[in-house]
């Protein structure tokens, strides 16, 4: 994967949410702000 760029559009990709359903970053397109939270765990 290359990586993200300052001031250019985020690449496409696609992830499983909570519920184990697929989003994809193009699904919130043309949308005002977008917050990404990665988790990495649960303790």
């Amino acid at each position: 994967m290359s990586r993200a760029e300052i001031n250019k559009p985020a690449p496409n990709f696609t992830l499983t949410d909570f519920k184990g359903n697929e989003v994809s970053l193009k699904d919130f397109q043309n949308k005002k702000n977008i917050l990404l939270v990665f988790n990495r765990g649960f303790f």
